[in-house]
């Protein structure tokens, strides 16, 4: 049989332990490695400082197939695995994995949240649930700009079906949030009008509202919580206007800056151990489809060791 289609399987135990008492070695990996193959004897590791094979010579070892503690001496950053069959067939070499990183989940993608535009429309159609689509003022003001006549002109409006008013200001207030139909006809000096003009919307002022907590309830004492690196955080959100717009999160590691607004989904949670490696803290608020936004929740969460 051929070796060179043998397929490496690698469990891993611990990924990394910084600190092994031997002087010559930094850093320990233990993994096991598991033949596919009946005729898998032996594997080949070679443990390399840089990415370029070409200008030194590795440190080479050998194992057994199961379980294998892998020391790794000071200075080396990568290694790479080959299995060897019966007959001292020699299989492909596998990619070079890089020491501080092997078996650790990839950091999740970030993709950056662009800037909700502002809407220039004084009304916008937002489509509902049940497909159709509703018209939302994008401010508190409706000014009201005649069609056919240009001065010397007085507005007779009404608004959800109220007593009918007469002002000369073209301006409209809308503070509070709710469903309006607005009915009005602008007319001049002479009697001339330009009909009668019949607008429904709705206002959403309002920011949305978001609730976290976790999928186990956190061990809590009068000074902190603690939670399992495994335990997920759940979001929910809900916005009784326009809907929410997106879900989004930034981060803090260490003290340091405050990264871009990035998209949320739970999938981020399960690899957040990847963004920051030592403490940090997590910003999450909700926007709405109209561009309200929610004031950051923060959580600080910091890690603590396992004893020995």
């Amino acid at each position: 049989m051929n070796v060179r289609s043998h397929k490496l399987i690698i469990f891993i135990f611990l990924i990394l332990a910084i600190g092994i008492s031997h002087p010559l070695f930094s850093k320990q990996i233990q993994f096991s490695l598991v033949p596919d193959r009946n005729d898998i004897i032996q594997y080949e590791l070679e443990l390399w400082k840089t990415e370029n094979l070409e200008q030194e010579i590795p440190f080479r070892v050998l194992s057994n197939p199961g379980p294998i503690n892998l020391y790794i001496p000071d200075g080396y950053e990568y290694f790479r695995i080959r299995a060897v069959a019966k007959r001292k067939v020699r299989g492909y070499w596998t990619e070079l994995y890089a020491v501080d990183t092997f078996g650790k989940k990839p950091k999740p993608k970030e993709t950056a949240i662009t800037k909700v535009p502002v809407k220039t429309d004084v009304l916008v159609p937002i489509q509902t649930k049940d497909g159709t689509s509703e018209l939302f003022l994008t401010s508190k003001q409706i000014t009201i700009v005649p069609v056919t006549i240009t001065k010397h002109f007085k507005v007779r409006y009404r608004v959800n079906g109220g007593n009918w008013q007469t002002t000369h200001a073209p301006q409209l207030d809308f503070p509070k949030d709710g469903n309006y139909r607005l009915e009005y006809k602008v007319t001049n000096e002479l009697g001339v009008s330009d009909g009668m003009q019949i607008w429904e919307f709705q206002v959403d002022q309002t920011q949305p509202e978001s609730k976290l907590f976790f999928q186990s309830p956190p061990f809590t004492t009068h000074k902190a919580s603690f939670i399992s690196p495994k335990n997920r955080l759940i979001i929910q959100s809900k916005d009784l206007g326009s809907g929410i717009g997106s879900i989004r999160f930034r981060y803090r590691c260490d003290g340091g800056s405050l990264s871009e607004y990035l998209i949320w989904n739970e999938e981020i949670y399960q690899d957040i151990d990847s963004i920051c490696p030592g403490d940090f803290q997590l910003q999450v608020s909700a926007i709405d489809r109209l561009g309200n936004e929610e004031i950051p929740k923060t959580i600080d969460f910091k890690r603590i060791s396992k004893g020995p």
